[in-house]
Order: structure tokens, then sequence, then C-alpha cells
């Protein structure tokens, strides 16, 4: 929602009152002209499509030019079916289309206010001031998260008249240097695995489909990619770099204002993985220490500042999300306990939910196709157990660890706070392509072949 707009959440489309939608109209008076949005949609896709082929970073990433249209095609076809199922399917009211409606509201104040339009996002209007950092509703914290988005999204509207479609491909194309940045960092580590490592790092369903609508999602997927490449690379060239350093810290700067549990997971990771990388010690000690003091502090910091209260944090978001209305997909969650034998008493249950579920045959229908792609990841990990070849696995054990130590520890964030198969699905499908490329990228598929022609 626009800043300084008081709520938890955005709000319905439905609730924008007739005023504004009749101001709305007033500054885009062709909204209903549909043929008109196709044609600067054709237009604005042809552009970006020569434009990207003519960014360095991405022309220079070894993908040749046919495949790496044909890819930023796809992801602009998902978001626009992330776009189209969400109106059509779930109607008014759902996060994607909001974040486009709000952004139009924010584009009329642009013309009515500019001078609120320019600092709105950095004033609070609720009587906490800006209190409440970690708060999961009613701050000024909370509606940071997606008003960024939504800032972002209304500046696509001085050239999309407000089509949300139009605006997709704009954000999509921002998004699509995530997918490219993941990309050159693993055929590094696999430089004769191209074809597995396109797969992983732009076609994996759920993080093709999830990252391309208009949402933090995407935010969150580029700056975990931005962060993860710029360490690596620094440490591959032994030198973090002031640039290096100050595209790090806005990174996770930005990723700590729209996802921050995210960042908790991430920073205990980073230390270990460069800790490791620059000392050349064992990366399971450094890994299993690391850890062993980072849940030493997150445990017991709260006894030295009663205001840095961790566990409580994610208890809350725990809280926060279990009220929120039954939904289709809704699961049983073990109320957590803001304590380490709370935390771990709901261990399992986090882990379960996250790494097993949604499984075929559960209700809803439309978590089938999320079924059969977490059924194929397990029959990966399966098939990497009997057809894995040492050259194949990752030569950098600091890497590969930070890889299992971060994920994973995302994904039990993630299992103890959201009460939501959907949800589940939405948040896990972002860290995908940092387990799933290496996996495809370390079976034998030659001797997997060989075994078959027998």
């Amino acid at each position: 929602m626009p800043a300084g707009r008081q709520g938890a959440k955005v709000a319905p489309a439905a609730l924008l009152s007739h005023h504004i939608k009749a101001n709305i109209l007033t500054i885009f008076p062709h909204q209903k002209s549909v043929q008109l949005n196709y044609l600067l949609f054709a237009v604005y896709l042809v552009i970006l499509c020569s434009l990207m082929l003519r960014v360095p970073f991405i022309k220079n990433c070894g993908i040749n030019s046919g495949t790496l249209l044909t890819l930023f095609l796809i992801k602009i076809l998902a978001g626009i079916a992330i776009g189209w199922i969400s109106i059509h399917i779930y109607g008014p009211g759902n996060d994607y289309w909001d974040v486009n409606d709000f952004a139009r509201e924010e584009y009329q104040l642009l013309h009515t206010n500019p001078g609120r339009y320019f600092i709105n996002i950095f004033t609070s209007d609720y009587q906490g001031g800006y209190a409440g950092m970690f708060s999961s509703g009613d701050s000024y914290w909370n509606d940071l998260k997606g008003n960024i988005v939504i800032k972002l999204v209304s500046i696509f509207n001085i050239f999309s008249r407000g089509d949300y479609y139009i605006n997709s491909l704009f954000f999509n194309f921002i998004i699509f240097f995530g997918h490219i940045i993941l990309y050159r960092l693993f055929i590094k580590l696999f430089p004769g695995k191209q074809l597995w490592v396109i797969v992983g790092c732009f076609l994996l369903p759920s993080m093709l489909y999830f990252s391309s609508g208009i949402h933090k999602d995407g935010v969150v997927f580029l700056m975990m990619a931005v962060i993860v490449y710029t360490v690596y690379q620094s440490l591959l060239k032994n030198a973090f770099s002031v640039k290096r350093i100050l595209l790090i810290s806005v990174s996770l700067a930005l990723l700590f204002l729209v996802r921050n549990f995210v960042l908790l997971a991430l920073l205990p990771a980073l230390f270990a993985w460069i800790l490791s990388a620059k000392t050349k010690w064992n990366a399971a000690i450094v890994f299993t220490a690391v850890y062993a003091l980072s849940a030493l502090i997150f445990f017991n910091i709260s006894s030295i500042n009663p205001e840095i209260n961790p566990p409580a944090i994610i208890t809350e978001k725990q809280a926060a999300y279990r009220s929120l209305p039954v939904a289709a997909t809704q699961i049983e969650l073990t109320p957590l306990q803001p304590t380490f034998k709370g935390f771990a008493a709901n261990a399992p249950q986090a882990s379960m939910h996250v790494l097993l579920l949604p499984y075929p045959g559960m209700q809803p229908n439309s978590l089938l196709p999320f079924s059969f792609e977490l059924v194929f990841y397990i029959f990966l990990l399966l098939r990497l157990f009997f057809f894995w070849r040492k050259k194949d696995i990752i030569s950098d054990k600091a890497f590969l660890f930070f890889l299992l130590f971060f994920t994973f520890t995302v994904f039990l964030f993630i299992g103890y706070i959201v009460p939501n198969i959907g949800s589940l699905v939405r948040y896990r499908s972002l860290l995908l392509p940092l387990i799933i490329t290496p996996l495809l990228c370390s079976i034998g598929w030659k001797s997997l072949k060989k075994i078959n022609e027998l």
C-alpha cells in the first residue's frame, strides 16, 4: 500500500473508492482501449528484447542470443500467466493486482501532489512513528515491504497507462537479471553442464511462476542472487572492493526491508562461507561452529538486551499468519513457543511441511502441479545417490555448505511460520535454484543413459 496508509496487508482492489477509480480513469483516459494496450505491450516487448541483448552483463553471459530471447519470453509468459490466473481464477483482492491498483493510486498522487509522492515512502502515519521494525502488522516497516514494489510499479505507469501486463513486462525485465546472475554463478562451477544450469536457473516451474508476479517475491529472488554472486566473485578474486561491498550492503538492506527473516538466515551462512573460504579451514567444522554460536546468540541475546528477541519475532510472525482468514490450502500448525525447547519441538513438523508438502492427492487440485514438481525433485535426489560422480560434485566445499545451510535454515523458518501450503510453496520456490541446480549438475546422466540402454 502507498506509504503512510495504515494496515498490515495491501487492501483488496474492491475497497478502492469510486472517487479514486474515477480519478485514475481521468489520468488514464484510454484505460478501456485494450487494443492500444496490446500494441504498447508488443512495442515495449520488442524494445526490451533488443535492449536485453545489448546489456553487456547479459550479452556476455555465455548463452546464445536465440536461447536468451526464448528464456526471456518464457519469463514474460509466466508473468502473464500468474496475472491472468490471479484475476480470473482468484478474482479481485489478490496480492498481485492489489499492488498494481495501489501503484495507479500512487501515480495519481504524482500528478496531484508530487511533493508527497516523493516523500511519502519515508513517512509514517502511525501513532508509534517508526516503531515496530519487526512487527507483522500496523507498522511503517511492515507496510514498507509492499510499498517498495508499489512505488516501483507507479514509475512503470508513466509508460504503461496502468496496464497490469505491461507493468509485468517491465517488472520481469528487471527480475530476469536475477536468473542471469545465478546462471553466471553456476556455470563457473559446472562449465560443462550448460543445459542443466539453464534448467535450474531459469525453468524450475514454481520458481519461474512465483518470481514472475508483480510482488516482493521477485525482489527477494533478485537480491539473494546479487548477494550470493557478488560474495562468490569477491572470494574468487580474493578482493572485496568498495564497489562490491556497496552492492552487497544495499542488497542486504533491501532484503531486510522486504523479507527480514531471509536476511536473518543469510547472515550466519555468509559469515561461515567467507570465514571458511578465507582461512581454508574445514568447511564442515566452520559451519557447525558458526551455527552453534548463532543458535546460542539467537536464543540468549534477549537476556542481554530484552528489546532484541529473535525467537519472539519468529513466534509473532507465526501468530500473525495463523490469525489470517483460513485459506483453501490451510494446514495445522503447532503454536510456536519462543524458547529453544519450543523451536526444537516444532522442528520436525516444520521440516516435514516445507520438504514434503504438497503430496499428490492433497486438496485443492490447484496444488497438483506443485506436488508433481516436488516428487520430481525427490526423484532427482534419489538418483543422485545412485548415479553421482565425484568430479561432478562442487569442489568448493565452503560454497556447497553455504547453499545447504542457508536454504535449510530458510526452509525451517518457512515451516515454522507459514500455515498455508500455497504460501509455503511460494516462499520455498525462490530458494530452489540454489539446491536444484547443483543437484541437476551432479547426477551422472551419462551413466544413467548407459544403464537405461542395457
